[in-house]
């Protein structure tokens, strides 16, 4: 029998992820699932006339709406079923997620004939793409203010914190080396069985060296940008939905390759303002020296799986890894524009 060391390390205390405790819909989200089906799309093509204005209802709706499918405490049914809520959150679902869509105007699914071409192709498109050296990494290594770095960590935990179990739903579904691959990426994201080596409470040692715990609800709550949860949001809807299973493990090996030469600048960066202090930044230095071996090990599962991949597998996990790619620079051109103007705010 395993044996196991069933004392918490401290910050365990701490529920997580830091969400606030679900009290009500907003009135614009509370509206929206009133209506019926036909005037839902009326609402959404309504919305399309403004851009940012669509994709903010688009990503705010879709935030609660997964913290329902994830089961959090934000969730506009923990610990209690609602049948007519849940109709309701499961069709403005499937018809918001067709909108994220539209917003990031996604690549057009390739046509891929064969594994070894699959792989082939995924090692060049990680190797150049725009979300590789996005300049929002340049920005934090060189520029950024010690108070607009805050800003953006407090943003990368909130968009990390649930990565343990956004790999649990990988794991779901695959067979095989596939399943091999994310279930080891699964793994060493639990800590290998150890909680103070879980990734998530190297998140909350980093959380808790940028101040009070409550102080990241209210801002999740507040003034966090819509667009901080892009990339969340696109990974989710794939993972939830079960004609998208592959193009998951496509965006999550595009986003796994992505993590060494980000962190790197991010550690830089850190290190330049003074945010670095005691062992917060371990969850960026590991994640540079374990996130390589995790994306060759979800490639190499792709690249020996049995039986083979048929071409429409393997055309969805390529346009998984694209979709991945525009999610991102969504996010990441909003970011950089939002901390430049939150700096000319603060000086001024």
């Amino acid at each position: 029998m395993r044996r196991f060391d069933f004392r918490s390390p401290p910050l365990q205390n701490n529920r997580w992820p830091v969400v606030p405790q679900f009290e009500t819909i907003s009135p614009e989200l509370e509206s929206f699932l009133d209506l019926s089906l036909e005037r839902q799309r009326h609402e959404l093509s309504r919305l399309r006339t403004t851009r940012e204005e669509h994709a903010e209802f688009v990503n705010r709706a879709l935030g609660l709406i997964y913290a329902y499918r994830f089961g959090y405490a934000d969730s506009p049914c923990f610990l209690g079923t609602n049948d007519d809520r849940e109709i309701r959150l499961e069709q403005a679902k499937i018809l918001v997620e067709r909108d994220l869509l539209a917003f990031l105007g996604p690549p057009e699914a390739p046509r891929v004939g064969s594994q070894q071409e699959l792989v082939a192709l995924l090692r060049t498109l990680l190797a150049e793409n725009p979300g590789v050296d996005h300049p929002l990494f340049r920005y934090l290594e060189v520029e950024a203010s010690r108070d607009n770095f805050h800003e953006f960590l407090l943003n990368d935990v909130i968009r990390n914190e649930i990565v343990d179990d956004e790999v649990a739903w990988l794991v779901a579904g695959h067979q095989g080396l596939m399943k091999e691959a994310a279930a080891i990426n699964l793994y060493d994201e639990c800590g290998r069985g150890q909680q103070r080596h879980f990734h998530t409470y190297w998140l909350r040692i980093l959380l808790e060296s940028l101040g009070n715990w409550d102080d990241l609800m209210q801002y999740r709550v507040g003034p966090r940008p819509w667009f901080a949860a892009i990339t969340s949001n696109v990974f989710a809807m794939l993972l939830t939905r079960s004609a998208y299973k592959w193009a998951a493990y496509g965006h999550f090996i595009v986003t796994e390759s992505w993590v060494p030469p980000h962190f790197e600048r991010i550690l830089k960066g850190m290190e330049r303002v003074g945010l670095n202090d005691g062992e917060n930044d371990i969850y960026f230095t590991a994640h540079v020296t374990l996130d390589p071996t995790h994306t060759e090990e979800l490639i190499l599962g792709l690249e020996h799986q049995v039986p083979a991949l048929t071409p429409r597998e393997c055309s969805q996990i390529l346009w998984g890894g694209r979709l991945a790619i525009a999610g991102a620079v969504a996010q990441y051109d909003r970011m950089m524009d939002h901390l430049r103007i939150r700096e000319l705010h603060l000086v001024g």
